[in-house]
């Protein structure tokens, strides 16, 4: 009979594919309770620029990668 093993870890994992490319996307959500999807960006540098140009009162911006976490808000007024 085989001994158990007992692992640990793997909660973040590495891309099975080589050719990966990361998407990051940009959430709108009203404070009403409304979410919706701004736009998708293939860099950070261009979905941060295009959330500080958004300028709507009452709207919270995130930013997620690809791994489901959010790397950047900017809180509506």
């Amino acid at each position: 009979m085989p001994r158990r093993v007992r692992r640990r870890g793997h909660l973040i994992q590495k891309p099975k594919n080589k050719n990966h490319k990361t998407i990051y996307r940009v959430i709108a959500s009203e404070i009403g309770g409304d979410v919706w999807t701004e736009g998708e960006y293939t860099s950070f540098e261009d979905a941060k620029r295009a959330v500080d140009s958004y300028n709507t009162p009452k709207v919270d911006y995130l930013i997620y990668s690809d791994k489901n976490r959010v790397l950047y808000t900017k809180k509506g007024e």
